[in-house]
């Protein structure tokens, strides 16, 4: 009788024989001696263990015990870390070239291409999907945000929708998107979610020999001439910021005299039609210019915050004060809205009178 081991791999518990338990591990040990000096080993490593993970678990059913068998499979499947090691040109002990007949050749490019992973494929991504997994799919196939697609099929349709008078163009999209769905499969299983992704199934693609553009980026923004770029951008945009807050406050001394200037204004074109003292009346009630001065305070003092907190590069509060500023600057047009619907909806009588007797 084997003795067994309950262990966590990658986020998934299994229950795994002993001598099992011991060949994963040298396993994954050789796996992180053969890309310790990779820049990105951890990022690698971590992500072959939840290849590992994934293969087990396509075979593992609750109350079974991976035995070593299981183990030695997906070792053949994702590689040998010892031979990746001595395939480096970087890392071999004796790299004298290797004579190799056609036959030899032809064997070797032909395993080389067994395990690699086939080209990207075209998945419905389920595990990311709004609706039926389209858009997101075509995200990951494309290498581009999936909300782009969501908004390409959103313009699409209200194109349609505001074209109805003129034909079903309200159809065209609706269509596109079926027709999608029923074409692309879904990405069930774990091997098409990696597929999907174009993700590799051996170690050897692991190896990151290439110019990596976003890694590259990620380091230049990282140095002490990125950091001081940043610095000295975040200063200038805060100047820019206080600048115009302070500037706007002061503006907006004067939009509580508005109501007194405009009637002032005015009052040398007396009398007004209706369809124009409804304007009229509007843009002389104290109500609606102490309306709009709470818009503008509120929009001015959230560009001093920004700015102060960029100038002084300080860390934004939990609480998003920077946010509670905008709902609050949002609420504050819907009430200019209201007040304005408002006004209107009570001399609407008195013009549409006025309407009816020309």
């Amino acid at each position: 009788m084997k003795t067994t081991e309950n262990i966590s791999l990658a986020g998934y518990a299994f229950t795994i024989e002993t001598d099992a338990c011991q060949e994963l591990e040298t396993y994954l040990n050789d796996i992180r001696e053969a890309f310790a000096s990779d820049a990105s080993a951890e990022e690698i490593t971590a992500d072959i263990e939840a290849r590992v993970a994934e293969l087990l678990k396509e075979k593992y059913v609750s109350g079974m015990v991976v035995d070593i068998a299981m183990v030695k499979e997906i070792k053949e499947r994702i590689g040998d870390p010892k031979m990746l090691a001595q395939e480096d040109p970087d890392t071999a002990a004796n790299p004298g070239p290797a004579v190799e007949t056609p036959r030899t050749q032809k064997e070797n490019e032909k395993k080389q291409h067994h395990n690699y992973w086939k080209s990207k494929r075209l998945f419905r991504n389920i595990d990311e999907r709004i609706l039926g997994g389209v858009c997101s799919g075509l995200g990951s196939y494309f290498g581009i945000d999936k909300v782009l697609f969501r908004i390409i099929f959103l313009v699409l349709f209200f194109i349609g929708f505001v074209g109805i008078e003129d034909g079903p163009f309200i159809l065209i999209s609706v269509a596109a998107y079926l027709c999608l769905w029923i074409a692309m499969p879904a990405a069930r299983t774990a091997e098409q979610k990696r597929e999907m992704k174009g993700k590799p199934m051996n170690l050897k693609s692991y190896k990151q020999k290439d110019f990596d553009f976003e890694k590259e980026v990620k380091d230049v923004a990282q140095s002490p001439a990125g950091q001081t770029a940043k610095r000295a951008g975040g200063v200038f945009l805060g100047i820019i910021l206080l600048i115009v807050g302070l500037c706007g406050l002061l503006g907006s001394i004067i939009i509580p005299a508005m109501p007194n200037l405009m009637g002032t204004m005015l009052a040398e074109f007396t009398p007004f039609d209706p369809s124009e003292q409804v304007l009229v009346d509007i843009i002389t009630f104290k109500t609606f210019w102490h309306l709009i001065f709470v818009l503008c305070c509120i929009m001015f003092v959230w560009f001093i915050y920004n700015g102060v907190m960029l100038l002084f590069d300080l860390k934004y509060p939990s609480w998003r004060p920077g946010m509670v500023l905008f709902i609050a600057w949002l609420i504050s047009i819907f009430a200019i809205f209201a007040w304005f619907i408002k006004t209107a909806a009570f001399d609407f009588p008195t013009l549409l009178m006025h309407m009816i007797n020309l």
